[in-house]
């Protein structure tokens, strides 16, 4: 029998609820209260609790309430409200503190922990996780710093049912069962798709920098008259100019217009340089040279060779070959692009499964690694949870609907996780902040002792003190009689 309680009080829920759990977000639940019981309202901010039987199954925080009119004769009222879990109570403190050499876990127990627990937070499972060397949170929401931490070490947080704070490697989140065939569930399927499958990427970035080009000569040669020659590239930077391999000062190169008065001008992102009237056009006998770092436009291309022949012999008669173009405008190095594209070769490169069932038990959460044990399915692996959608229709069951992701595009999710955690590196967090924190004190100070009080009275200036009719020059006095 399921049961819902608000701020302590048990309330009457239409069966039309719903709890969802999606990957990387927050739990939250929908209901329509229809009867408040000994509650004098609702209101954002209170808390809920649901039950089945002596399971809790949901525990949160109201963040919206609408209540309506259900009927005009008997005009009863009924609350449709919305509820995050648990994991919220973070955002409602402010954390101003600085950390030191401390593991990413210690930082969790010495300094956010304690400011939760005013909430009636307390301590879950909190592993330690990388080293942080100095993190600075200057007056951020308790929920941003666990964020942070989470972002950099590969970790997880959560705030469970029970109010409890938990910090934990990903890969140890598992399901609290193996699915198989000797747990309760129905329509179970298996899906597939090649929506996003490639082993040819090509990245497209934004203009990157060349090696430095030595002494290029420019088009054309000089001839006596022309004064603007043309480089390969265009410039990222300011040029070095040599004339018959002496090199022009560097105080004599300016850019073009904006500088005045130099003997060659150059312009960022052009590929031209441009004498000055003033100088003697260079002649057929002078050698005119230039080093320079140019700009390009990075695309770079990446192949899974194996991937390749594995399609081409699946789909005989073919080459094999999935292409797939990306733009991304923030790649400006060749090695960004380099490591980009092969990031989206490995997560894209394979067919990855995704399935879905529905099962009556519970304990099913999104980001647990569950064991999936299918002999019809030729499946033996784990996947990760991406959602689990909890509903009541039925008085004497509820309904698990869970869908979830393997992670054969990535050599399994326990592995991957384990590259998300970087035990042997340091960090810092926002390291060139300045924290100002706040010190209340009392000002009152007492003493014995006489004081002398004077009183004044208000002073007003005197009728001589305004200005004479004469102090503004240049101005005619009239005078009007203003009585008839």
């Amino acid at each position: 029998m399921r049961s819902f309680y608000i701020a302590g009080e048990l309330v009457t829920v239409s069966p039309n609820w719903n709890i969802s759990s999606k990957l990387n977000q927050r739990t939250t639940m929908s209901m329509t209260v229809v009867n408040i019981g000994n509650l004098p309202e609702i209101s954002e901010g209170d808390s809920v609790v649901v039950y089945n039987n002596t399971d809790k199954i949901f525990a949160g925080i109201i963040y919206s309430v609408r209540a309506y009119e259900t009927d005009e004769i008997v005009r009863e009222i009924n609350y449709d409200i919305q509820i995050v879990d648990n994991s919220a109570i973070a955002d409602k403190r402010l954390i101003a503190q600085v950390a030191e050499n401390k593991t990413a876990g210690d930082i969790v127990k010495d300094y956010i922990l304690p400011i939760l627990a005013d909430e009636g937070i307390t301590a879950g499972i909190i592993q330690n996780g990388s080293t942080i060397t100095k993190a600075v949170f200057n007056y951020i929401q308790c929920s941003a710093a666990l964020d942070y931490l989470k972002d950099i070490t590969g970790f997880n947080w959560k705030i469970d049912n029970d109010k409890r704070l938990h910090f934990f490697s990903r890969e140890t989140n598992a399901a609290p069962f193996t699915l198989n065939n000797l747990i309760p569930h129905d329509g179970f399927e298996k899906n597939s798709t090649m929506d996003n499958y490639r082993n040819k990427q090509y990245i497209r970035g934004s203009q990157g920098e060349t090696a430095v080009q030595t002494k290029e000569k420019p088009s054309p040669k000089p001839d006596g008259e022309s004064r603007t020659f043309t480089t390969r590239f265009p410039l990222a930077k300011k040029p070095i100019i040599f004339i018959n391999s002496v090199q022009v000062s560097d105080s004599d190169v300016g850019i073009n217009g904006l500088d005045t008065g130099k003997k060659w001008y150059f312009a960022y992102n052009s590929n031209t340089i441009t004498q000055d009237t003033s100088e003697t056009p260079l002649t057929s006998i002078d050698i005119l040279e230039i080093t320079y770092v140019g700009l390009r436009n990075l695309f770079v291309k990446i192949e899974n060779a194996t991937g390749i022949d594995d399609r081409k012999i699946k789909e005989t008669g073919t080459s094999g070959i999935y292409e797939n173009i990306t733009n991304e405008a923030t790649i400006q190095t060749t090695k960004q692009a380099l490591e980009y594209g092969n990031g989206l070769i490995q997560k894209y490169g394979e067919i990855s499964d995704t399935i879905s069932f529905i099962t009556t038990i519970g304990g099913l959460e999104a980001g647990q690694l569950l064991e999936v044990v299918k002999p019809l399915f030729n499946i033996k692996d784990n996947f990760l949870i991406e959602s689990v959608n909890i509903s009541g229709w039925d008085a004497d069951k509820i309904e698990y609907q869970v869908t979830a992701l393997d992670g054969a595009s990535i050599g399994g999710w326990e592995q991957f996780f384990k590259k998300l955690i970087n035990n042997n590196k340091t960090f810092n967090i926002s390291e060139n902040e300045v924290i100002i924190t706040l010190h209340t004190f009392n000002e009152n100070e007492k003493y014995n002792g006489q004081v002398e009080v004077k009183i004044f009275n208000v002073l007003y200036p005197s009728e001589t003190l305004y200005p004479s009719d004469n102090l503004y020059p240049n101005r005619i006095a009239t005078t009007q009689n203003i009585y008839d």
